[in-house]
């Protein structure tokens, strides 16, 4: 069989109804992506991102402010008028939209210049 044809528990990869939930997870990946893309403390709420801002921190003076730096860059480009930033990675998609929530590129990246370049399976 192809790979769009292949039978999972709820129906056939590639069927209608697959593609229907599989849209809808997105949508709703999409809707949470741009409701805490500039607060990701909605998302994880005060204690647990208080911890996160501190390990950031502590990873961050680590790498010698490699992540303060590359925001500083990202803003830049960011409030350039004729600029966007583009994000591009080999990560799952879902994985690293996680990921620039709680590393705060949300507002730096919109959703929709997110793009994973991975491939699953075979």
């Amino acid at each position: 069989k192809q790979w769009y044809q292949r039978r999972v528990r709820g129906g056939t990869i590639g069927g209608a109804a697959w593609f229907r939930k599989l849209a809808f997870r997105y949508r709703r990946i999409r809707e949470i992506y741009t409701a805490c893309s500039d607060n990701v403390n909605k998302l994880l709420g005060p204690q647990k991102y208080q911890q996160w801002v501190e390990l950031r921190n502590e990873v961050d003076s680590m790498t010698d402010n490699w992540l303060g730096l590359s925001m500083q860059a990202l803003q830049l480009i960011h409030q350039r008028e004729d600029n966007v930033n583009v994000l591009v990675t080999t990560t799952p998609l879902v994985p690293a939209l996680a990921k620039c929530l709680l590393h705060g590129l949300g507002e730096m990246f919109p959703v929709h210049n997110i793009y994973s370049a991975c491939t699953i399976g075979k």
